[in-house]
């Protein structure tokens, strides 16, 4: 049965499938877009690191570090193509570390509307002016630079990829910007990481871009398509870094990752930078969903990504349709207000490498059946 309030119990999962409140499901409401976390390497990976540090290290990075966490740490800068990386607990956590220790008052955040909720707090942690521009707009966000032109420093920040619809920003453009106005652009990769780009490094790749690139700064999660474990980092030059290990206080006073954790994270990357196999799998994979929704004449957001959203609009529908889903042996969440807007209700649907191809075409023929 499910929990109180709502949330549902995940027992069993693998091959794109999960056993949701005791009931075998098609699971279309994870991140884990590369299916490594059931990868048997990644789990034996796991497994090593607890046989030689227990549950944790049980110290602050601060002071020291396991070498799980000095290679997962190297492995992320060497496949990200950046000077250098660092750790945070989560990829909350890496976003208000960045933003609390790299702007204060006298500066300016500039954020887009629909950024993560870890972004939104990390702007007010952060004692900097914070001005809202309209999600992907080029031309608000020029209107907003000039507003700051009178800041100490100017920060720009936006998800890689939106979470809610999975199109990209446009940072091709948004450098452009960021260098003619002297601004740091950070781009939170929690969902491009792996996942988006030619060979999965990220939203910047998809405009062409190095994530090397001068001016740029990269957040991101370990918890999805890099393993599924839980663990944060931020990636680029190397000064950065350096600044945010010296006056990061997530980082400074916090435990961050456990080893079994860095060990997942850092066998999935191996796997990642190694074989092409489960990105070109994930991308076949979106595919057949979105050809298979469009046959039933079912159109989703457009999307860069992994994560097709089918609009609803109103909330109560929205559930419902969640609910007769599950119902019938598909897992497929309602995402309403507060997480969206009011009246833009969806259904998001999050495609994995790991989903058999028959199983994306019953669950599109099963949401047809439902909204016919």
């Amino acid at each position: 049965m499910s929990r109180a309030g709502g949330r549902s119990l995940v027992g069993r999962r693998g091959g794109g499938r999960a056993v949701v409140d005791g009931t075998d499901m098609i699971m279309l409401g994870s991140n884990d877009y590369l299916g490594l976390s059931t990868d048997p390497r990644v789990i034996a990976a796991s497994h090593a690191a607890l046989d030689v540090y227990g549950t944790g290290a049980c110290l602050y990075p601060v002071f020291a570090a396991t070498p799980l966490h000095e290679e997962l740490a190297a492995s992320l800068a060497a496949f990200l193509g950046t000077e250098a990386a660092m750790l945070y607990g989560s990829g909350g956590a890496a976003n208000a570390g960045v933003l609390t220790a790299l702007v204060g008052a006298g500066d300016v955040i500039l954020s887009d509307r629909l950024n993560h909720a870890s972004i939104i707090d990390g702007c007010r942690l952060s004692r900097a002016d914070a001005l809202a521009y309209g999600n992907r707009d080029v031309a608000d966000l020029t209107a907003a630079l000039a507003r700051a032109a009178g800041a100490r420093r100017r920060l720009i920040i936006t998800d890689g990829i939106f979470s809610m619809e999975g199109g990209a920003a446009p940072l091709d453009a948004m450098l452009v910007l960021a260098r003619a106005h002297d601004a740091m652009l950070v781009v939170d990769e929690a969902h491009a990481s792996g996942v988006v780009g030619p060979d999965g490094t990220g939203t910047a790749s998809l405009f062409g871009i190095g994530n090397d690139a001068p001016g740029l700064v990269l957040t991101g999660s370990l918890s999805k398509a890099l393993g599924g474990a839980s663990g944060g980092f931020v990636a680029g030059p190397r000064d950065v870094i350096e600044s945010l290990e010296r006056t990061s206080r997530g980082w400074i006073f916090s435990m961050g990752m456990t080893t079994a954790n860095a060990a997942a994270a850092r066998a999935a990357i191996d796997i990642v930078r190694s074989d092409q196999a489960p990105l070109a799998r994930l991308r076949a994979n979106v595919e057949i969903l979105r050809t298979a929704l469009a046959a039933q004449g079912l159109g989703v957001h457009p999307s860069d990504s992994a994560i097709l959203a089918l609009a609803i609009g109103d909330e109560d529908r929205t559930r419902s349709l969640a609910a007769a889903l599950r119902a019938r042996g598909v897992y497929a969440p309602a995402v309403a207000y507060p997480i969206v807007a009011r009246g833009e209700a969806r259904l998001r649907l999050q495609v994995s490498a790991a989903h058999e191809p028959a199983d994306l075409e019953r669950a599109a023929g099963i949401l047809a059946d439902l909204m016919a």
